[in-house]
């Protein structure tokens, strides 16, 4: 009977997917994080055939030819293409396929809380398609408080920023569900997309978008006596010459501290909103800092003197989302009650 038990428990393995616009995770239960790529994908536009996937269609971005186009069909708060986003995710879940085995399996999604109900049912029919038993939603800003390990289960509220590519999100949590939430479009996506404008205004360089995210990384800071820097190479818009380029943190700050401001103001926002009780734990227990942009440079210290209550920035914030998900997968009965159907 337990050999029985045992291949059940193998074959109704449930599975965990962080939806990001800028990258894709993968869960499993029992096994972990098998998955860990870009949410983009390749078309061959002359017989529309997919190309690639993930990591593979970001290294053809700007170096393939005219007839390959790279989409990124995950675009808060809707899916830019239904037919796309299908054939990604299907690549996506036959990877992890070969790794371990699974039969219509419970999928769990974390997705942005900014999502249309619309798109969420989009989502739901696509994963069916592919085969799922069971579709469950659950916000990403409730994943990564889990992920972080704030405890879901008491009455006393915890307060999120979850910072993605796409939306950056501050909800309030309590009894395992956001109660309070607001949202900004000025994810990573768009920090990349002013650099790249600053750039090409003040210095006259075109530059990518894989070298604005290197320049956000290594030289984008929040603290003005930064004295970090980076080479980059580019295209002079003049000459049409490639061209060297340092760039120092403070010259970055006019680019990024609107992008602070804003961070400051959605967070104040919301705190105006919520109720006295909840406002209470939020005072006495601070801000959990998740998602990619949260490793923004200076970003703890700046929330921290600006909202004036404590700011916490755990290991691998990027990280966050999918490992609450791992936990709600292994404990998924007691988490229903929290999750977004």
């Amino acid at each position: 009977m337990k050999l029985f038990s045992n291949i059940t428990k193998t074959l109704n393995r449930s599975v965990g997917i962080d939806l990001g616009s800028a990258n894709t995770r993968i869960w499993v239960q029992d096994k972990g994080l098998l998955l860990n790529e870009p949410t983009l994908i390749a078309i061959d536009q002359t017989n529309n055939k997919v190309v690639a996937v993930g990591k593979q269609a970001a290294s053809m971005r700007g170096r393939a030819g005219s007839s390959i186009k790279i989409f990124s069909p995950v675009q808060a708060p809707k899916f830019t293409d239904e037919q796309l986003l299908k054939a990604m995710l299907k690549l996506f879940l036959a990877e992890v396929s070969n790794q371990v085995y699974f039969f219509s399996p419970t999928i769990l999604v974390s997705l942005s809380g900014s999502f249309y109900p619309s798109m969420k049912q989009v989502l739901t029919k696509v994963l069916v398609e592919l085969g799922a038993g069971e579709v469950i939603l659950i916000d990403q800003a409730l994943a990564g408080a889990i992920g972080a390990g704030v405890p879901m289960t008491d009455s006393s509220g915890s307060f999120v920023l979850q910072m993605g590519a796409g939306v950056v999100e501050v909800a309030g949590l309590s009894l395992g569900k956001v109660v309070d939430y607001a949202h900004s479009n000025a994810g990573g996506f768009l920090l990349n997309e002013e650099i790249i404008y600053w750039f090409l205004t003040k210095h006259k360089i075109k530059i990518s978008e894989d070298i604005a995210g290197k320049v956000l990384q290594e030289a984008g800071t929040l603290a003005t006596d930064e004295k970090r820097s980076i080479k980059i190479v580019g295209v002079d818009t003049k000459t049409g010459e490639p061209v060297e380029k340092i760039i120092f943190a403070n010259q970055l700050i006019e680019v990024l501290a609107s992008f602070g401001e804003g961070y400051l103001k959605l967070v104040k926002r919301m705190l105006a909103t919520a109720s006295p009780d909840l406002t209470i734990d939020i005072l006495d227990k601070g801000l959990l800092l998740s998602g990619g942009l949260a490793n923004l440079h200076g970003l703890e210290e700046y929330l921290t003197e600006g909202l004036k209550l404590p700011v916490f920035l755990t290991d691998e914030p990027d990280l966050m989302v999918i490992k609450g998900v791992g936990v709600v997968l292994e404990h998924l009965d007691e988490f229903k009650q929290s999750l977004v159907y």
